[in-house]
């Protein structure tokens, strides 16, 4: 995946494109759904708080076997 720089409408449709995508999880599908309809602002900052702890989470999990 590649970070440049796109408007708004053009990272909507990429979103769409994974929601509809059948091999996307269905608690990653309401996520985006939900970020859609949110402020872009506060989806983006929850977003990073929500893979903090699910990264740590993780690690905490793996380091553990």
């Amino acid at each position: 995946m590649s970070i440049e720089k796109k408007s708004l409408t053009e990272l909507d449709v990429e979103i769409q494109a994974v929601i509809v995508d059948p091999s996307t999880s269905s608690w990653l599908r309401t996520a985006l759904q939900t970020g859609l309809e949110r402020d872009p602002v506060d989806s983006a900052n929850d977003a990073e708080i929500l893979n903090e702890y699910l990264a740590r989470r993780c690690d905490a999990a793996l380091s553990s076997q």
